[in-house]
């Protein structure tokens, strides 16, 4: 697979709809919660973030490791695989971390960015509909690598 197409597909299919549940998790944690300028609400709102982006995680393994697959670059597969969360134990609780101060600055911008109003009313469907065309736009782009069809036409 090329470069370009690579790129794409990690665009769209990962890297868009990855800061979109970013933005989705800080928008609930703002609209939800009473006083979420407090510093240990925001903590526990991002620790439960933190646990749902490893659900969302999951979801991609497939995907991940069949671009991390294609790259020879060793940098951008390590970065690819750094997302993987069947790693090594540390690796894991690092990209645990690293998605608890994401969602943590998640929280905080949309609460700095958005006023009240757009954080209960249009901003989350606004997100969703941005996660929801990239999602469609990477998997348009690579569906034959991407989809299971593709392992039972070969066997």
């Amino acid at each position: 697979m090329k470069m370009r197409r690579i790129m794409l597909v990690f665009v769209f299919l990962l890297l868009i709809p990855y800061i979109c549940s970013l933005a989705i998790i800080g928008i609930g944690f703002n609209a939800l919660v009473l006083h979420s300028t407090d510093p240990f609400r925001t903590a526990v709102g991002a620790f439960v973030g933190a646990i749902i982006m490893l659900a969302v995680k999951a979801t991609i393994q497939r995907p991940l490791n069949l671009l991390a697959g294609d790259i020879y670059d060793s940098f951008l597969q390590q970065i690819l695989r750094f997302f993987s969360i069947r790693r090594r134990p540390l690796l894991q609780v690092a990209n645990f971390i690293l998605d608890f101060v994401l969602c943590t600055l998640a929280t905080i911008v949309i609460r700095l960015l958005l006023p009240l109003e757009w954080i209960v009313g249009t901003s989350m469907g606004f997100v969703i509909l941005v996660m929801f065309i990239s999602t469609c736009l990477g998997a348009y782009i690579e569906y034959d690598n991407l989809s299971i069809d593709a392992e039972i036409k070969q066997s």
